[in-house]
């Protein structure tokens, strides 16, 4: 009701650091939704409608969101690791030191995303759309980049991306990103993280 009344009638779900491990949440609508601290590990939330959801400091282990929509949600400080977020839209979302270790990335889109100091590592990022993202500070170690877009992506101080998997990826300027591989790829990433 919230939601249909644009938050006239009803109100807001809010629920901190409540236990919703192992739930079938699939396609569930909970935009802006209140819930930082709360688990969600092994919960099914694929395709799950979470636009603008305050979701800090919450527990994504082992869930699934693939095609789940998180277009400015709040995942500051979450631990989503070895989570499937496939498919999923995360446009402009905040990620801000956020465990995203071994998590499947494929294919998300994470244009203008914050993940500044997130733990990207072992991380799938294949076809990922990082267009325009802020990734100072994360770190890269074993992580999947083949055919990722980090066009206009700030990655000023991320760490290992001279050990990640890439065959080829998109990187420059976001109006007009050129495809790398081979040396040229091998160079770009060993100096990546260094400059701006």
């Amino acid at each position: 009701m919230w939601l249909e009344s644009r938050g006239k009638k009803g109100a807001r779900l809010s629920m901190e650091d409540a236990d919703l491990s192992a739930r079938e949440l699939s396609t569930e609508d909970l935009t802006e939704a209140e819930l930082p601290g709360t688990r969600f590990d092994g919960s099914d939330l694929s395709m799950a409608k979470l636009h603008g959801a305050n979701l800090a400091s919450a527990s994504f282990v082992k869930a699934n969101l693939s095609g789940a929509q998180m277009t400015k949600a709040n995942l500051d400080y979450a631990s989503l690791k070895n989570a499937n977020l496939s498919g999923a839209n995360a446009l402009r979302a905040s990620f801000y030191e956020t465990d995203l270790q071994g998590a499947d990335l494929s294919g998300a889109d994470l244009h203008g995303a914050y993940l500044v100091n997130a733990n990207l590592e072992s991380a799938n990022l294949e076809s990922a759309n990082l267009r325009g993202a802020q990734l100072g500070g994360a770190t890269f170690q074993g992580a999947n980049l083949t055919g990722a877009d980090l066009s206009g992506a700030d990655l000023s101080g991320a760490s290992g991306l001279a050990a990640v998997q890439a065959s080829w990826l998109m990187q420059g300027p976001e109006k007009a990103p050129i495809r790398l591989e081979g040396e040229a790829l091998r160079s770009w990433l060993e100096t990546a993280g260094t400059s701006k």
